[in-house]
């Protein structure tokens, strides 16, 4: 047995300065689920966490410097929801940057940027249409043109 029940084979994890912070704003503007949490008894740091996203688990930890495990920022995340406009504006409204607006991508997702308080950049995107090969493969031609 490779991949425990309820995993995927690629897990992403964050290594953040404040998990319990980073756990809360999760759950508020993404919907995420807690499924474990484990504090260090000596400091009620958390040590390891799980999320979940739909089908998806993040792990999310406090930095430990002295493990040489450090809070780095700068992940980005592709994370597919109900709404993109709905999610933006909750981020937006719970002081997440907006790098940029939600807007119909070529591939038939709608797709905004936003940035979280560690820095990290999430995609939040929404299937809008289905897109054939052929036409994926138009577009792609004519955005390798010369301007």
């Amino acid at each position: 047995m490779s991949t425990p029940e309820g995993f995927s084979t690629l897990t992403s994890v964050i290594i953040t300065k404040d998990a319990k912070a980073t756990i809360d704003v999760y759950e508020k503007v993404l919907g995420a689920e807690i499924t474990c949490i484990m504090l260090c008894p000596e400091t009620n740091k958390v040590g390891h966490a799980c999320l979940t996203f739909g089908e998806s688990t993040l792990f999310i930890s406090d930095e430990t410097p002295e493990m040489n495990i450090t809070a780095t920022g700068k992940q980005a995340f592709y994370l597919y929801v109900e709404n993109a406009d709905d999610a933006m504006t909750k981020a937006k409204n719970s002081g997440w940057t907006v790098t940029s607006d939600a807007e119909d991508m070529f591939w038939g997702d709608r797709v905004g940027s936003i940035q979280d308080p560690n820095g990290n950049i999430w995609k939040l995107a929404q299937k809008v249409r289905n897109v054939s090969k052929e036409e994926m493969e138009e577009v792609m031609k004519e955005m390798a043109k010369p301007a």
